[in-house]
């Protein structure tokens, strides 16, 4: 987290120390948003100077400090912190480029701001049809955190949302964007479709969040089948990154196990 700067005991955060400062909200928060935004800045940059001249293209940080307007202190300490963590390297003195890592991690910022930007459109929508382009994002979200998903999948008398699948764990999936919040006869619908399969698990997306109905009925049915709630917040983070679907199965499997809870947020 801290490193030796000189001779005489004189040491100074490392970037791994900088980033847990941020997460641990130990930095303030302006002062985190602000080099957090540089850093993504700055990598956007860099992806752009490689996909123009290719691998070997490069950029001045003088250059880079006028045409993005960021002081050139903060920006040479976020580079820095950028090439500890593999993101960018030293070309020559002050010039830099993009590494394979950084640019992995901008294609995988800008899909998240792809998703970001279809989300708030669709949250302008009426609520039938917002509720099947909710469906539809969240099969390729949940498809980026590395399950294989098949959207709209019909038999010859029902129809799921979306059946997601990683290995041998299945989850059949629907999504809800209305204005009241969902009841007991959802679960109900669900838990039918749930009995016809085997080893396959149910989840439930509703931006209205869930009646105590809706919470008791997938309570009780917890022995024979499980069916998971996400609600607003739970979306929220993985359209925007927070967490990802593997993780919020995680969180939510350990709370019914341990508390026989039926989590959502």
């Amino acid at each position: 987290m801290i490193r030796a700067r000189a001779m005489g005991g004189y040491y100074e955060i490392d970037a791994n120390g900088a980033i847990m400062a941020e997460k641990e909200g130990i930095s303030p928060e302006e002062i985190t948003k602000e080099n957090q935004h540089i850093r993504t800045v700055v990598l956007d940059e860099l992806a752009k100077v490689y996909e123009k001249g290719g691998s070997f293209a490069d950029a001045y940080i003088e250059t880079m400090s006028r045409d993005l307007g960021i002081d050139i202190n903060l920006l040479v300490n976020n580079i820095q912190i950028l090439e500890d963590l593999d993101y960018v390297e030293t070309v020559s003195m002050g010039s830099f480029k993009i590494s394979y890592k950084g640019i992995v991690s901008v294609k995988e910022w800008r899909q998240r701001s792809s998703f970001a930007e279809e989300f708030e459109q669709i949250s302008e929508q009426k609520p039938q049809p917002r509720g099947r382009a909710l469906q539809k994002l969240l099969a390729k979200v949940i498809e980026k955190d590395g399950w294989t998903q098949k959207e709209g999948v019909r038999t010859s008398n029902e129809e799921m949302d979306v059946i997601v699948y990683k290995e041998s764990e299945y989850y059949l999936i629907e999504s809800k964007w209305k204005k009241d919040p969902i009841e007991a006869d959802i679960v109900r619908e669900l838990f039918g479709k749930l009995s016809n399969r085997i080893g396959v698990q149910g989840i439930i997306v509703s931006m209205s969040g869930f009646t105590e109905g809706a919470i008791k009925q997938a309570t009780d049915y917890v022995s024979q089948r499980v069916i998971l709630f996400f609600g607003p917040d739970d979306v929220h983070s993985l359209i925007y990154g927070r967490l990802s679907f593997d993780e919020q199965l995680n969180e939510k499997y350990q709370k019914l196990i341990t508390k026989k809870k039926i989590s959502f947020s």
